[in-house]
């Protein structure tokens, strides 16, 4: 798991399960409230068999996020997608 932070928010990589495999994400919150987290599937919604291979896929992800929007989208570097 790695965090990233920015103006307005924190963005945190991780492993979800999802059936029995597990599922890269980024989740983001805003640092001043207490709105709910916003769940981003990355590495095109691939799935994997170990939790600590899907981090590794968010981890990756996630340094290519620059920004997150007042909307609290993911802004990517521009070679990144």
């Amino acid at each position: 798991m790695a965090r990233k932070h920015f103006e307005k928010f924190e963005a945190i990589s991780s492993a979800v399960p999802a059936e029995d495999a597990f599922e890269a994400v980024i989740a983001v919150k805003r640092r001043d409230g207490d709105e709910p987290l916003h769940i981003f599937k990355v590495a095109d919604g691939r799935r994997y068999d170990l939790a600590s291979e899907a981090e590794v896929a968010a981890d990756a992800a996630l340094t290519k996020v620059v920004e997150v929007s007042d909307e609290a989208e993911l802004i990517w570097e521009e070679h990144a997608i």
